[in-house]
C-alpha cells in the first residue's frame, strides 16, 4: 500500500512539474526585487570639454560688413574704416548640462586719414595703425564651473569696469566711455564672475597691454565690478560700482606725446604704461521708448593729483516698432581735477539710427568738442552702415 501511495505521488508531481516551475517562489522573489542598473563610467571634465569643442553642431558663426566714413572740420578732411569681421560663437554641454562657451571676434579693417583726439594721426604718427590692419576684440573661453555663482574666463575681453563689460558697441559709431576714461578697453587675462538673485559679481586680473600682449615695466591690472543682478525682466537694468588698479597701457597717454624715436620702443613702450587707480558708478535704466545710461569715475594717474569723469546717454525710440532711434551724450574728462589750472575734455553727440532689418542698420552722429586740453577743439560728422548676418559662412 505504502508502494502504490508514492507512486501515486510522484505521477502527480511529474504531470505538474511544468506549473511548479512556472510558479517557482525564489523567480518570484526575484522578480521583487529591484534589479542593479549597469553602471557606466562617467566621462572627466577634460575628457568631456574635449569632445564639446571638437563639434561642429556646437558653434555658431556670424559675418559682419562695416562701411564707414567721418568728416573733419578741424583737419577738414575725410577718414574711412571700412572691414569685414566674423564673430565665431561656441556653446558646450556634457551629461550634467552646460560647461563652457566660446566667444572669438576680430576683423580685417582698411583705414585712411586716422584722427582722433582733435589731431590728425596718419600712418606717419602711429606704427600700429597702417591702411589694412587685423583687430582682435574678443578671444575667450569661458567655463561654467558652478553656474551661475562661479565661471572662469580666459583669454581677451573686456576690462570689468564701468558700464563697457555689459554693453556691445562692436558695431556702433557712439562708443563707451571706457579707453577714454581708463585708458584700457579689452584685456588678455583671467576673470571670475557670477551672480544670485542678490548681486552679480565680476573680477579679473590681467595684463593692462590692451589688444596687444606684453611685458614692459611690470604692467598689469586688476579690476572689478559688482552690482544688482541682471536677470528676469531687469536683464536690462542695473546698478553697479567698480574699481580698478595697475600699471596700464595708455594709448590716449601716447597719442598725446608730441615727438618720440620710433625706433627706441622699449622708451616708447615705458612712457606709455601709466600707472593709475579708478573707481566708479554706473548704471542702466529704461522707461518706455526710453534708455538711459550714466558713469562717474574718479581716480589717480601719475603725476596727476586727480582725475574725475562723467558720461551720460540716452536713447529714444521714436514711435513704437519704429525703426528709428536718437541717442544723445555727453562725456567729460577732468584732469588735475582739485587745481584750479585744471583743464577738461568735454564731448556732446548726437545720434540718430535707422535698422533697415533685424541684421542691417545705418547710424549718423555728429561729435563736437566743447573744450579740449590735448589737440584742438573738433567737430566730426559720421555716417556708418553695419550688418551682420549668422548662418553659413557665405549666407547673407
Amino acid at each position: 500500500m505504502p508502494r502504490q501511495i508514492f507512486i501515486a505521488i510522484l505521477v502527480v508531481f511529474l504531470a505538474n512539474s511544468p506549473a511548479l516551475a512556472q510558479n517557482d517562489i525564489f523567480e518570484q522573489v526575484s522578480e521583487g526585487l529591484e534589479k542593479p542598473k549597469v553602471v557606466q563610467k562617467k566621462e572627466d571634465y577634460l575628457s568631456t570639454l574635449v569632445k564639446a569643442l571638437t563639434d561642429k553642431k556646437n558653434y555658431i558663426i556670424f559675418k559682419e560688413l562695416y562701411g564707414s566714413t567721418r568728416y573733419s572740420t578741424q583737419v577738414e578732411k575725410f577718414e574711412g574704416r571700412n572691414s569685414a569681421g566674423f564673430i565665431l560663437f561656441g556653446t558646450f554641454s556634457g551629461p550634467d548640462g552646460q560647461i563652457g562657451d566660446l566667444n572669438v571676434q576680430f576683423r580685417t579693417a582698411y583705414y585712411n586719414d586716422q584722427f582722433d583726439y582733435g589731431i590728425k594721426m596718419t600712418r606717419d604718427w602711429l606704427s600700429n595703425l597702417d591702411q589694412f590692419a587685423v583687430e582682435l576684440h574678443n578671444a575667450y573661453m569661458r567655463f561654467r564651473v558652478l553656474p551661475p555663482l562661479l565661471n572662469v574666463r580666459v583669454g581677451h575681453f573686456y576690462v570689468p569696469y564701468g558700464l563697457q563689460p555689459w554693453i556691445d558697441t562692436h558695431g556702433t559709431l557712439l562708443q563707451s566711455p571706457t579707453m577714454r576714461f581708463i585708458g584700457d578697453e579689452r584685456d588678455w587675462g583671467v576673470a571670475i564672475e557670477g551672480q544670485n538673485d542678490k548681486l552679480e559679481y565680476e573680477l579679473g586680473l590681467t595684463r593692462g597691454s590692451g589688444m596687444r600682449y606684453f611685458n614692459k615695466d611690470n604692467n598689469y591690472a586688476v579690476a572689478g565690478k559688482i552690482s544688482t543682478p541682471r536677470i528676469g525682466q531687469r536683464i536690462n537694468e542695473w546698478l553697479g560700482a567698480s574699481f580698478l588698479a595697475g600699471r596700464i597701457y595708455d594709448i590716449a597717454a601716447r597719442e598725446r606725446l608730441r615727438s618720440w624715436d620710433m625706433e627706441e620702443k622699449d622708451i616708447l613702450f615705458k612712457e606709455s604704461v601709466v600707472k593709475k587707480w579708478r573707481v566708479g558708478i554706473d548704471g542702466q535704466g529704461e522707461t518706455g521708448p526710453c534708455r538711459t545710461r550714466f558713469e562717474i569715475t574718479g581716480g589717480q594717474d601719475a603725476a596727476k593729483e586727480a582725475v574725475l569723469a562723467e558720461f551720460f546717454e540716452l536713447k529714444y525710440a521714436l514711435g513704437k516698432g519704429s525703426r528709428w532711434n536718437t541717442y544723445f551724450q555727453f562725456e567729460n574728462l577732468t584732469q588735475d581735477f582739485t587745481k584750479q589750472n585744471r583743464a577738461s575734455d568735454m564731448t556732446v553727440r548726437a545720434g540718430l539710427t535707422y535698422g533697415i532689418s533685424a541684421n542691417y542698420n545705418i547710424q549718423f552722429v555728429v561729435s563736437r568738442d566743447l573744450s579740449k586740453t590735448f589737440g584742438r577743439e573738433d567737430t566730426w560728422i559720421g555716417v556708418m552702415f553695419y550688418g551682420q548676418k549668422g548662418g553659413g559662412l557665405f549666407d547673407w
